[in-house]
């Protein structure tokens, strides 16, 4: 009954024993709402890629091309868990994404799921890392998840590419990172303006997804909310219904002049 209500509403979807993630628990608020008796955290991914052919003349990262991915795949993960339910009334379930208190990447890499990149991103087998990660955690418990390799190719193409220098063989600064610097409030250094005004990007950063040779010939099947209301440019105007919306309109705005500045 689980795999069929998972098989129609999710893509894709692996699980992972609560066991292996509890000690990695990401401190917020969401927290407090795991179950008490939290057996199984059920990883669901949500293919987004359009496409290279879709992106022509796009001056936002790719995931923000598309609708606020918290909207939907919550709606999503909602559905799932109603059917759940459902289906076993003694049972717990409570979705989580992005802002969760479980570790994501891990989770999903321990789903047998796909492997985690020098980048900090997830890299799905079939998907590549255009997927965004939404999670059940259930008191019911599933088998674990086989997972194979843990760590990406290590071809260091990400690294070579990295603007910033923010990827290493060991991992990757986040701090220095260009999609970091372009979400940063206030007045930005003339280093920071300049590289977002090489960039051409005003949100976000795919370079070292672009170069990526595990997101070469993937599988292209975006979930069909991602398909609607795609917006290939930024608008300070408005940004209702988009990933970058939670940042607000000046920090937008001032991105978008750096750009205009960088053609004039």
């Amino acid at each position: 009954m689980t795999d069929k209500i998972l098989s129609e509403l999710t893509p894709q979807y692996g699980f992972c024993s609560f066991a292996k993630i509890q000690d990695r628990l990401i401190d917020c608020r969401a927290k407090s709402r795991i179950p008490e008796n939290a057996k199984t955290v059920i990883v669901c991914l949500f293919p987004y890629f359009l496409g290279n052919d879709k992106y022509d003349g796009s001056d936002i990262s790719k995931y923000a091309v598309v609708p606020d991915y918290h909207d939907t795949i919550t709606a999503r993960l909602t559905e799932v868990c109603d059917k759940l339910k459902e289906a076993f009334p003694d049972e717990e379930f409570v979705t989580f994404t992005d802002n969760s208190p479980i570790p994501e990447v891990f989770a999903a890499v321990n789903a047998g799921l796909g492997v985690r990149g020098k980048n900090s991103l997830f890299i799905s087998h079939e998907y590549g890392s255009w997927v965004f990660i939404g999670e059940i955690v259930t008191t019911k418990e599933y088998p674990q998840s086989s997972a194979g390799a843990v760590d990406c190719m290590n071809c260091g193409k990400c690294v070579k590419a990295c603007p910033t220098g923010s990827i290493t063989e060991s991992g990757i600064n986040t701090d220095t990172c260009l999609s970091n610097i372009t979400q940063c409030k206030g007045e930005l250094s003339e280093t920071e303006k300049k590289l977002i005004m090489d960039s051409g990007c005003i949100w976000g950063c795919d370079i070292c997804q672009n170069v990526c040779p595990m997101n070469k010939n993937i599988k292209i099947n975006p979930l069909e909310a991602f398909t609607k209301d795609v917006r290939l440019k930024a608008d300070a105007d408005n940004l209702e219904g988009r990933a970058y919306a939670w940042r607000g309109r000046k920090v937008i705005e001032r991105n978008i002049n750096l750009l205009k500045e960088n053609k004039s």
